[in-house]
Parts: structure tokens; sequence; C-alpha cells
């Protein structure tokens, strides 16, 4: 089945957004891909009577239409579509297509090459996602200062391939409002970080207004901001103490993960790996619970693997996916092979639901990409409490990103941002004590000695212990509600 990055929107941010046009109610209002009727029906609750809207799945198309039997609508797909009508607002949640999987839509006509052909579509990267391509094309056909409110992800907007997204917006568009939102935000559970903009076409005055949302029970509550901070008094940043990557990604999990190979040659090319934070029991990885991974090292190979490669490869091949495994194929590469990293170090989830915790890793396990791997650069359990302490937990928590559920997902720039007291003046009885207090927690007793690590590095803060205690708990209290 294809997967056409259908996230539908909920009732109660449809609303909030059609809520903010400024536009006449006759005025020309189009979804370019409208799903199951989310946005329609708000505006036809807020009575708009001018609606036209695109969408792509046949079945889908059926089941909506008759809820939204006022509207205009087109069975087609958006991108393609040759009509050149203008509107004086549009309003969407574009599909959740990563790049790499754009051509998996082949058989609607939509491939990179299709679109690229398109010279409305030159001013963006080629590895832009699919939401830039329907971003682009709506902005065109706005009127002179009609309006387009648009729900996407916002990791565009620290990655590189937003910059040349970025300019043509504004330089079409004045961006009226950026409405950071978190929490419940779509109808399924969609781990995603999202950013509510509203452009106006042409040049105008007005300057930006930053927002931040989170959607709670069904209720949107408005937040100070999206990156708390408070000054701790630390000067120190992470990558002067440490280096930081993702774990072990395979691309195909069925395949390489816990492989039913049984010879002996086979094993020689299974290896341990740590999968999920759930199989971690304290502070370090010696008692995990292990998966296994196929990783072949040579050219060399028996029957029993041969056959297993080639089995994969055949439904590879005919379903097309995974991508990069499939490109590789048809480049004729060596497919099948995976590069084991050095996963020694301190690693972190970075889905936390809980309480977070930096474990240290010194086994030869691998660990997956849902990990990240740090690597220290000075003494290895000094930064392990430089890392477990409620100063850095607070800091995390801020600036990490909150979903539903009570998951906050914490990005490696959140990692990279962090601060910490000067290394260097640290008396030295407590740079001895943190590390005393790190072996203990590590060979796994009570976590309360996370507090007494915390309270040493009060010492070194503008923040008392009391107040990042209390802050960081309010913040977990919050987040688990």
């Amino acid at each position: 089945m294809i997967d056409l990055g259908q996230v539908f929107t909920s009732e109660k941010i449809a609303e909030f957004m059609i809520s903010l046009f400024t536009i006449q109610k006759e005025g020309a209002l189009l979804d370019p891909c409208f799903g199951d009727g989310a946005f329609i029906k708000a505006a036809k609750k807020f009575n708009f009577n001018n609606i036209e809207g695109y969408e792509i799945d046949s079945k889908l198309f059926d089941e909506s239409k008759l809820d939204l039997s006022s509207a205009n609508l087109y069975n087609e797909d958006f991108l393609l579509s040759k009509r050149q009508k203008k509107y004086d607002a549009i309003i969407m949640n574009p599909p959740y297509i990563r790049q790499e999987k754009i051509d998996d839509l082949k058989e609607y006509g939509i491939t990179k090459v299709n679109l690229r052909r398109n010279k409305l579509f030159s001013c963006l990267p080629g590895n832009a996602n699919i939401y830039m391509y329907f971003i682009i094309k709506a902005i065109s056909l706005l009127k002179k200062n009609g309006e387009l409110i648009v729900i996407f992800p916002s990791s565009w907007i620290k990655a590189k391939n937003g910059e040349r997204f970025k300019e043509h917006i504004t330089s079409k568009c004045t961006v009226e409002k950026e409405i950071h939102v978190t929490g419940e935000i779509f109808e399924k559970d969609a781990l995603v970080e999202v950013v509510v903009l509203k452009l106006v076409k042409g040049k105008h005055e007005f300057s930006c207004t930053d927002e931040y949302l989170e959607m709670k029970n069904g209720n949107l509550i408005k937040r100070n901001s999206g990156n708390e901070s408070i000054d701790f008094g630390f000067d120190t940043e992470f990558i002067e103490l440490a280096n930081i990557r993702r774990g072990l990604t395979t691309g195909y999990n069925e395949m390489f993960i816990n492989p039913s190979l049984i010879g002996e040659y086979s094993h020689r090319n299974i290896f341990n790996i740590i999968s999920t934070p759930k199989s971690i029991d304290g502070y370090s990885t010696k008692n995990a619970k292990l998966d296994k991974i196929l990783i072949i090292e040579n050219d060399s190979i028996d029957k029993e693997i041969q056959d297993y490669i080639n089995h994969y490869k055949l439904l590879i091949v005919e379903n097309g996916k995974p991508k990069t495994l499939f490109n590789k194929i048809m480049k004729d590469e060596r497919w099948y092979t995976l590069k084991k990293i050095d996963s020694k170090g301190i690693i972190f989830s970075y889905f936390v639901r809980n309480d977070m915790k930096f474990v240290l890793n010194e086994t030869d396990y691998l660990v997956r990409d849902n990990f990240y791997i740090i690597y220290p650069k000075i003494d290895k359990l000094l930064l392990f409490a430089l890392l477990n302490n409620y100063y850095t937990y607070l800091q995390l928590e801020l600036s990490g990103k909150k979903y539903g559920a009570g998951l906050l997902k914490i990005q490696r720039y959140d990692i990279e941002n962090l601060l910490f007291p000067t290394i260097n003046e640290l008396a030295e009885t407590d740079v001895i004590t943190l590390k005393e207090l790190s072996k203990r927690i590590i060979e796994g007793e009570q976590k309360s000695l996370i507090e007494e690590i915390t309270r040493i590095i009060s010492k070194y803060s503008f923040v008392p212990f009391e107040e990042v205690i209390d802050k960081y708990r309010h913040e977990i209290k919050h987040r688990l509600e």
C-alpha cells in the first residue's frame, strides 16, 4: 500500500487555523489536500461559502465528499493539476512525505524528476520534502493580499534544505504569524514537531508574531515560549566536553534485527545490539537485554546467508522499498552490508516518557539509532555526573518537543546546546566526589544519588538547588498529566 503521508488534522486545530483568516466570507478558499475534510467542515462552520478542495486518495475522496457536498471537489493531485485559478485564501495540512519517498508515488505520476520539470519548483533544493512543493504551489495560486495558513513540520527551520525554501517564501509573502504547536495535534499518533504559518501574499509592513500553543485534553493552551531557558551561570558548551552521533541505522529492521539464521558461519556475522531503552536496567548496559544484528563483514559468505540475502532482495525489488536499499540493488552495490559503529560511551534515548537518564555503555554492544552516543573528551565519570543531574535534565525538559501521552523528544541540537559549569573552576574535592557518585550510580545504587550530584553542581550556579528541583518536577508533572 502506498504511503500518501496522510496525517489528519483534529477538529480543534482545524477550527483554530480557520479562525486566523481575515478575508471576506465569500472569498475563494482552497484546501489542496482535504483528506477527511476537517478544514472544509471548519470553513463551513465559520460561514465560508466558496470552497474548493483536492484529494488524491480516491477512497478517501469518495468517503469524504458526502459530508462536503457544498464544496467544489477534485479527485486529483494538486501538484500536477493544470488549473490556474487564483484564491483569496488557502489552508492545508500537506502530506508528510520525506524527500527519499517521493518516488514511491510514481503510480500517481509523482516523482522527483516530474516535479523538477516544473519551473515553479526550481527554487527548491533537490532534497526538498513534499510539503515544500505544496506550499510553493499554494503561494503561486494566491491573489495579491491573499492568505495562506498551513500546518507542517517545524524541522525545516533548522535544516539546511529549509534555507532556500524560506528565502522563496519571504520573497513572495509576508509572514504574519508563526505559531509553534505541541501536544495531541492530529487524529492519529503522529510524532512530528509542527508550526502553523500565516502568510500574506506581497510585501507588508506588519512584523511576524510568534506564539506557542499546546494541545492538551482537547484544548489549546497558550505557553509563554517554545524554548524557555534559565540562566544557570554556566559557560561551558557541550562540544568542549564531548562529541555526539546517532546509533546504528539498519534501513530494514525486519531483515537485519534478530535474523532467522542458525548456521555456525552465520553466527560469526551476528552481533549483540541494544535496541530500546526498555532493555536497559539502571545506568549501565552491563545487564541489558540484547537483540541480535546481522553485519556481514567480508565477501566470503555461505549458502545460508546467500539464500537469506536473496530472499530479501526479491522482496525489496518486488516492493520497491526500502528505497535506499532498492537503489543500492539497482546500482549493483553490496546493498546488504552494514558498518559497525563505535558505541562505547554514554548513550541517551532521544524519546523520553518519564525520567531521563544518560547510561554508560562500556560493553561491546552496539546500539540502534533510537539512541545518541556521546563520546567523552574529558574523564567519562566526570562527564557522566555533568549529564546526570537536574540542571542538565531541566535544560532538556525545557528545550525538547512535547507530544501527547507525556512523550518528550530530544533532538541532537538540544544536547549540543547544553551548558555546564566551567571544568577548571570545579574544586578538586568536588570532582573526586562527582566521579565517586557516578561509579555508585553505574554500579546500581539508588537513584537519589542524582540529587547529591545536583547539589554539588548547584555550588557553581546562579540558581539554587531547591529551585531547580522544584522547576524540574513541575515540568515533569505538567508533561505527564
